[in-house]
């Protein structure tokens, strides 16, 4: 596979940026559909977990913000808010397919974007320019459509790049800093739920599904790893911060 090449990608993977090439691009095998008015549902699995995991994250940003006395408490319930983003365009861009080929094209560039990073300036660029290609990096080529080595770049790799520089700053400032080894535990346990998410959604996908007779695929178990990546997170910001936090009494104040 040729680096910015997608087809191998949409073919074996159900992945939302797929979307972003046409209604066409589907993977070869994906849990049986149904239909739902002019539009289609295509994967009941992945979407009953992704409302689980956005409910789980709205009950764990609630309580991340009523830590009073936590250092970060508005950094990681901005964290678990744009996971929740990620989720509902996840249901409604990668689990349906629409009538209009345009909302399915937009909803596909809009989750893309979110995914690229949770840096709003990067994420607005990331969706302009996917949409219009104002600088002709993200947007494929109109002779080859599943070509994107900027689109690629920023998906794909640029996610890495910055998970890399997280979890090295949090091991200096975790063991040198705060000399403290149990916290290590969450953060161990959140690298290993996304490292095996990504496996099963980019490489074992599709055997999930021919193996499960088209009832089930990868994109269900990369969406419950991935939220249980995100709740070691925030396991891990909870075990090294203070525990005397107040809490928030009366109307619910933010």
């Amino acid at each position: 596979m040729r680096y910015g090449d997608f087809a191998s990608l949409c073919e074996r993977s159900p992945l939302p940026v797929c979307r972003v090439f046409g209604d066409a691009v589907l993977p070869t095998c994906f849990p049986k559909s149904y239909s739902i008015g002019e539009s289609r549902l295509v994967n009941i699995p992945d979407f009953a977990m992704s409302i689980i995991a956005f409910l789980l994250m709205v009950y764990m940003g609630f309580k991340a913000n009523r830590k009073l006395a936590a250092v970060g408490r508005r950094e990681m319930a901005l964290l678990l808010s744009l996971f929740c983003i990620t989720l509902a365009l996840n249901l409604a861009g990668a689990d349906f397919i629409f009538a209009s080929s345009k909302a399915n094209k937009w909803l596909g560039v809009a989750n893309t974007a979110l995914e690229v990073s949770f840096f709003w300036a990067l994420m607005l660029f990331g969706f302009v320019d996917t949409a219009f290609g104002i600088s002709g990096g993200l947007k494929p080529p109109a002779s080859d459509p599943l070509y994107s080595p900027g689109l690629f770049t920023v998906y794909l790799v640029f996610p890495l790049v910055a998970i890399f520089i997280y979890l090295v700053t949090q091991c200096i400032i975790v063991v040198k800093f705060l000399a403290v080894r149990l916290p290590m535990i969450w953060l161990l346990c959140s690298i290993v739920c996304f490292a095996t998410a990504q496996i099963l959604l980019f490489v074992a996908s599709k055997k999930i599904c021919t193996g499960s007779d088209n009832r089930i695929d990868g994109a269900f178990f990369a969406t419950l790893l991935n939220t249980s990546s995100v709740f070691c997170i925030y396991g891990f910001w909870s075990s090294i911060t203070g525990d005397d936090s107040e809490e928030y009494a009366g109307m619910y104040k933010f």
